[in-house]
């Protein structure tokens, strides 16, 4: 690649890291509970039915994790902001590993 196309490359990443949009860390995973009570589908011996499912997400974030709902009407929003952070991801490698080739070109 010579040092041009390298250079439009990383103007284009740079681009497509500003349209992001909203971004958050994390995976999203599905659970089910049980509430407890004794006479609730969710407690019997043989094949109970737990109530769900329910979404969470959970990340690491300056060294700590954490764990939080999602409620369903969240949820698509959370999606789209968990799929723009893992995208950003993408792009940063590429950003990177093309700075460094460009770097390289120069010398």
């Amino acid at each position: 690649m010579t040092e041009k196309s390298l250079q439009k490359r990383i103007d284009q990443i740079k681009r497509e890291i500003a349209e992001l949009g909203p971004l958050r860390p994390g995976t999203l995973y599905r659970g089910y509970s049980v509430c407890g009570k004794p006479t609730c589908r969710c407690t019997r011996k043989k094949k109970p039915v737990k109530h769900g499912p329910y979404h969470y997400l959970s990340y690491t974030f300056e060294g700590r994790s954490h764990t939080e709902f999602v409620p369903a009407k969240q949820l698509q929003l959370v999606i789209r902001q968990v799929n723009n952070y893992g995208r950003l991801m993408r792009l940063v490698k590429m950003l990177v590993r093309s700075s460094i080739r460009l770097s390289r070109l120069r010398k």
